[in-house]
């Protein structure tokens, strides 16, 4: 009986503080712009052209093999992320075909499960930062200039 009444309390204090917890969390994490979001995912999921800075941006590949090994480590281009909160990590560094840093603008679209979740830009040639999320699946799509044809880093969680 007394297992009951204590399972009765924490559920009532439970119902009473999750959604003003959840809701403040929840706001942060809604980074999906309305705009995009009614726009759909099918012109991202293509590799249209995007521009930053005035320059058509196409998606790029990840730089991958021996040479590349410590610039990607910790970082992949899909995480899953399984708790109700996650830290999403980003870093991106671009590089020119002869693998030289680049300085160019360049963007990353972040996918949720699939559709479109966040689009962040750069006017130089790394980005890095970090996110609140929920558990789903995240990918990275880079975005960059013919002169910066290549990138590495990737995402992470936490």
């Amino acid at each position: 009986m007394k297992i009951r009444k204590y399972l009765v309390t924490f559920g009532a204090a439970a119902a009473m503080v999750a959604p003003t917890f959840l809701s403040s969390v929840v706001a942060n994490a809604d980074t999906v712009q309305p705009q995009r979001q009614q726009q759909g995912h099918k012109q991202d999921n293509a590799k249209a052209a995007k521009q930053v800075g005035g320059k058509n941006l196409s998606q790029q590949p990840r730089e991958t093999g021996s040479q590349y090994t410590n610039d990607n480590s910790g970082y992949n281009v899909t995480v899953k992320a399984t708790n109700l909160i996650n830290t999403l990590h980003y870093n991106v560094k671009t590089s020119t075909d002869s693998g030289a840093s680049s300085a160019d603008p360049f963007s990353i679209s972040i996918y949720k499960d699939g559709e479109l979740y966040k689009t962040i830009s750069s006017s130089t040639g790394t980005l890095s930062g970090s996110l609140w999320v929920g558990s789903g699946t995240y990918s990275i799509k880079v975005y960059t200039s013919s002169a910066a044809s290549h990138w590495t880093g990737g995402l992470a969680t936490s």
